[in-house]
């Protein structure tokens, strides 16, 4: 699966990237790249940092690996149908993600915290863990990038 060249990390993601509905998002648009592009550099980076601070880095590969698993065209599906400010992508597809995810994949209380929470503010629960923090932070860093680069 030569991913990113990292065996441990790898060997921690693996079921999720071979996962069918996973791979789906190569054809889900996000920022500039995928969703699959954008959650593996999440995921990865998530890991490298979560590791540095001697965090539980398989649970912040793995929740940021599923934190924007919400299946669908976000940009083409706002345009089909006109929602409340409330229902709209940024606040609603934390949840759904966490729908996907545990539908798919056994996941510990620190997965579904990084995934349920990673759109603070805008979900208005703050994070519980420090994974949380780091994931989300992570998101916000590599969405941005994404934008610019």
């Amino acid at each position: 699966m030569q991913l990113l060249h990292d065996r441990v990390y790898e060997k921690i993601v693996e079921d999720i990237v071979r996962d069918r509905h996973f791979r789906m998002m190569k054809k889900v648009y996000h920022h500039r790249d995928s969703v699959y592009e954008h959650s593996l550099r999440v995921s990865y980076l998530s890991y490298k940092l979560a590791k540095k601070l001697n965090l539980d880095y398989i649970s912040a590969a793995r929740g940021g690996l599923l934190h924007d698993f919400f299946l669908y065209d976000w940009r083409k599906e706002g345009k089909l149908r006109r929602k409340k400010f409330f229902e709209k992508h940024g606040f609603t597809h934390a949840a759904i993600s966490l729908r996907n995810a545990e539908k798919h994949f056994k996941l510990n209380d620190k997965e579904r915290d990084i995934i349920l929470k990673h759109m603070f503010p805008l979900n208005i629960a703050p994070p519980r863990t420090a994974e949380s923090w780091l994931v989300m932070l992570v998101d916000k860093y590599v969405a941005a990038r994404d934008y610019l680069v």
